[in-house]
């Protein structure tokens, strides 16, 4: 991996695989859970940093507008650029059900939805897109995650919170402030799992 591994932004584990969007080396990696390299897909990638894996295909988006899928294996299958909605690509999640893609736009500071249907992207909607520390916008948004319902959680870097939208990205309410102790520091990344069938009965 090139400049070192601290330079891998962005990385997703699928069916034991890892996924990585190797950044400066213009490329996506595939590794087994002991390190080994799986699939080197190939070079060309316009520094790609967010990426999702399903059970078909590798979705990457680039630092422009482009996005790109591929199989399990890296074989490349579809390049879709989206320049009125996305300006370079930070984090991005599927939903629940797979059919449906949110994505982080960095510089159009805004959150992003697209459907899914194989390795086809379609534009849905998004949220507000000015800079700005209002609630519903971002100052630079950086990653997003569904949760069991379809509500989608996004990270705002320089806002220093973790915002909540509805299915329609209707604002619902937010947390975090710049805080060395109890807030957050320019927050960066995010992971939504759901709650084991255990956890469920232990909350009844």
């Amino acid at each position: 991996l090139s400049r070192g591994l601290g330079d891998v932004y962005k990385r997703q584990i699928y069916n034991d695989v890892i996924y990585i969007a190797d950044t400066y080396g213009h490329k996506i990696k595939s590794l087994s859970l002991t390190g080994s390299c799986k699939y080197n897909g190939s070079t060309g990638f316009n520094y790609p940093h967010a990426i999702a894996v399903n059970s078909n295909y590798v979705f990457v988006g680039h630092s422009n507008s482009t996005f790109s899928v591929m199989d399990l294996k890296l074989n490349q299958r579809t390049n879709q650029s989206f320049s009125n909605h996305i300006n370079y690509s930070w984090g991005m999640s599927f939903n629940k059900a797979g059919n449906k893609l949110s994505v982080s736009s960095y510089y159009k500071n805004q959150l992003v939805e697209f459907s899914v249907s194989g390795d086809w992207l379609t534009y849905l909607q998004k949220s507000s897109s000015s800079y700005s520390s209002s609630n519903g916008y971002f100052q630079r948004p950086v990653d997003a995650g569904y949760d069991s319902s379809g509500n989608i959680y996004a990270l705002d870097l320089y806002g220093h919170r973790i915002q909540k939208f509805n299915s329609s990205l209707t604002y619902q309410a937010k947390t975090g402030s710049y805080s060395t102790s109890s807030g957050f520091r320019y927050p960066y990344c995010l992971l939504y799992t759901s709650p084991s069938p255990r956890d469920k009965r232990q909350s009844r």
